[in-house]
């Protein structure tokens, strides 16, 4: 409730209170609205990022952003144009997914399917999942430029892929959690899906040369490293 002398001011003042109560008004904006991911909608391009780290490409693929598990299920990432798939899950107690999942192609199968006008290869070569994960931690970090920070990059640990090359293991067991703290660290791993596009396993050809990443979420990421939500012990 506004107090009697500050309302007896404004009807004196009106016009330096006016002033007054815009900066307030920013201030308190600028308080109470979320620290947005590198300063971008991170919703809109995350996956098309995640789809250039992880194949060394510039190419910027199309993407399809899923509010429905059975049609991400369903969905593959595909060419012509380089197509790929994005879903956010898994919500934690504060109501903030925790997994974002990335359905992407292998820079092989980009590279067989792509052309550029330089001659040179339309993707470099395969990263894993782990790259797009420190991409996505030096990036947040980055968007945090001025805040307090609770997890230092120094206490991060990258753990190493875990790695399928069939669907059903990617997305069984069901959900998954890529960040856990433990040993006075807090640890980001990732579950992939690698199918090479030449490969000696008889499948048809959509199923090659995918590449599948499931991911923590940026936004749940952010609120850890700034102490906002405590992460799950293991």
């Amino acid at each position: 409730m506004i107090s009697t002398t500050i309302l007896g001011f404004c009807l004196k003042n009106t016009d330096q209170c006016m002033r007054r109560y815009c900066v307030l008004s920013v201030l308190a904006a600028c308080l109470l609205s979320p620290v947005v991911y590198a300063g971008e909608r991170w919703q809109d391009t995350f996956c098309i990022d995640a789809q250039q780290v992880l194949a060394g490409t510039e190419l910027v693929a199309q993407l399809n952003v899923h509010d429905n598990w059975d049609t991400f299920v369903e969905s593959k990432a595909s060419d012509s144009p380089l197509t790929v798939h994005q879903y956010l899950s898994n919500p934690s107690a504060e109501g903030m997914p925790r997994t974002l999942s990335c359905k992407m192609r292998t820079a092989e199968r980009i590279n067989a399917t792509e052309t550029v006008d330089s001659g040179m290869p339309a993707a470099s070569g395969d990263t894993d999942c782990t790259a797009v994960h420190r991409e996505m931690v030096n990036k947040t970090l980055a968007g945090l430029a001025g805040h307090r920070i609770a997890v230092e990059s120094d206490d991060i640990v990258y753990d190493e892929d875990d790695t399928t090359y069939i669907g059903p293991r990617w997305l069984k067991p069901w959900p998954f959690d890529a960040v856990t703290a433990r040993d006075n660290a807090l640890h980001l791993h990732a579950r992939a899906l690698y199918a090479p596009y030449v490969w000696w396993i008889p499948m048809p050809d959509r199923f090659k040369g995918n590449y599948y990443c499931h991911l923590v979420a940026p936004d749940y990421l952010e609120a850890i490293l700034i102490g906002k939500v405590t992460p799950p012990l293991n």
